[in-house]
């Protein structure tokens, strides 16, 4: 994304995810969660005079985020980002994987997404087979 990009921690429903940010000064803005791209807007409030300001956000930015793992004895799934078909699956049950490996490839209205680890762990489940159709919200990997 380049070098005015920045990486924050946002928390949706008490999960956390790794978001990297593009630059704020352009529209839309670009944002990359879980390996997939986004273009998103800001909301603005307006203020008494008719002056447009951004709304305050809890986000807090991260320079170097820490790499996180599945702390032992329990685990993390992984979830479809958005309705699509698996076309590739490229880990095994099993496998260890660092934070940001790719896991499979989602066909989405005719756009290849490729989703990532968002943590590091052991794959110890593959819930989707090449092929198949899913949902959003569908889970696609379980790590321990």
């Amino acid at each position: 994304m380049g070098d005015s990009a920045q990486k924050i921690w946002v928390t949706v429903d008490g999960k956390k995810y790794l978001v990297e940010v593009g630059d704020l000064h352009q529209r839309p803005i670009t944002v990359i969660v879980e390996g997939s791209s986004f273009e998103i807007d800001l909301d603005y409030d307006f203020d008494d005079t008719g002056e447009e300001r951004s709304i305050s956000s809890d986000i807090s930015i991260q320079t170097d985020a820490p790499s996180h793992s599945v702390p032992a004895g329990t685990t993390c799934e992984v979830t479809a980002p958005m309705p699509g078909d698996i076309v590739q699956i490229l880990v095994k049950a099993g496998q260890k994987v660092n934070q940001g490996d790719p896991l499979c490839i989602l066909d989405a209205m005719k756009m290849k997404n490729t989703i990532h680890a968002p943590q590091a762990g052991i794959v110890s489940e593959i819930g989707v087979q090449e092929g198949q159709s899913v949902e959003f919200g569908v889970v696609l990997f379980k790590f321990s």
